[in-house]
């Protein structure tokens, strides 16, 4: 992990104090076009009606999401590109989904949820894309949950509030890689957290992001917020970095949802793309990850 801190340090000099020197490969990733402009639609039909959603799986009080129960929206796509769709904060939950849209009409995306719900009750929320907007629907029960305080990661709907060393499995470009000892540091320095894993034998991986006012909290950070948000996967062996995300790298958006912190461990997910450094190439990249925060 010394390896590990050095080169984030290194990493967040560069961001801070050399922005001048972001990497400047637009354009020479080979990506699809539609990667490299913005999505444009509706939520709404011809007639001006909202298209419908479907709803899966069942929503408890006392339950952190993990991405099983989860909304599918339908959107009336009128220009391929990259979206970001999501709702207000209810209940202490919210929805959202991003990506890229490959074609025009109507197309579906799964809108995830993150945080907890705090009341049963029908929950409404303001769904939102681009200038459209439609109401939904959400009935939570009361959840029990059968986690054992002490315990990390716990079981069941109440992650429990043990302060273990977390665990991890990440795929990227196919390749899978696990192990333990993650870590969530918020050392509430220039509101910088960041996630922090390795394996020591093959690889060290890294997140730093941004957060806004509110403080680190349950929600989606993806590389595209802001310069010092970054992704970096380091060689253990050759002490390189094997991949990389910056804002910089237009299509290859890396994103961290917290899906929830509680009782000094973080329950987390990745998704997107990042930068395969020996190609130059975008690559999908998606994980789990339980980890401690500091």
């Amino acid at each position: 992990m010394k390896i590990l801190s050095r080169y984030l340090v290194v990493i967040l000099a560069i961001f801070c104090f050399g922005c001048s020197a972001e990497m400047a490969r637009d354009g020479s990733f080979n990506l699809s076009p539609n990667q490299n402009q913005n999505a444009s639609g509706t939520l709404k039909g011809t007639n001006n009606d909202c298209l419908p959603t479907a709803i899966t799986g069942t929503f408890q009080t006392n339950a952190a999401q993990n991405g099983s129960n989860y909304v599918v929206a339908n959107v009336n796509v009128t220009v391929p590109g990259m979206y970001s769709i999501s709702t207000d904060t209810q209940n202490g939950v919210k929805f959202s989904a991003s990506g890229v849209f490959t074609a025009t009409g109507i197309q579906q995306v799964k809108l995830i949820p993150s945080g907890t719900f705090t009341s049963a009750a029908t929950t409404n929320y303001t769904l939102t894309y681009g200038s459209s907007s439609c109401p939904l629907a959400i009935t939570v029960a009361d959840g029990t949950g059968t986690g054992t305080p002490g315990t990390d990661p716990g079981t069941g709907g109440n992650p429990g509030t043990g302060t273990g060393t977390g665990s991890w499995t990440i795929t990227i470009d196919g390749k899978t890689y696990s192990g333990d000892g993650a870590t969530l540091s918020d050392p509430h320095f220039m509101n910088l957290a960041t996630l922090q894993f390795s394996n020591m034998s093959n690889v060290g991986v890294a997140f730093i992001l941004k957060y806004g006012s509110g403080g680190l909290q349950p929600a989606t950070y993806t590389t595209s917020d802001d310069q010092t948000s970054q992704f970096s996967v380091i060689n253990m062996v050759t002490q390189k970095q094997d991949y990389q995300t910056t804002k910089t790298s237009i299509g290859a958006l890396t994103n961290l949802n917290i899906q929830s912190i509680s009782g000094g461990v973080a329950r987390m997910t990745i998704s997107g793309k990042t930068i395969d450094m020996a190609t130059n190439k975008a690559v999908a990249v998606s994980g789990t990850i339980t980890a401690s925060v500091q």
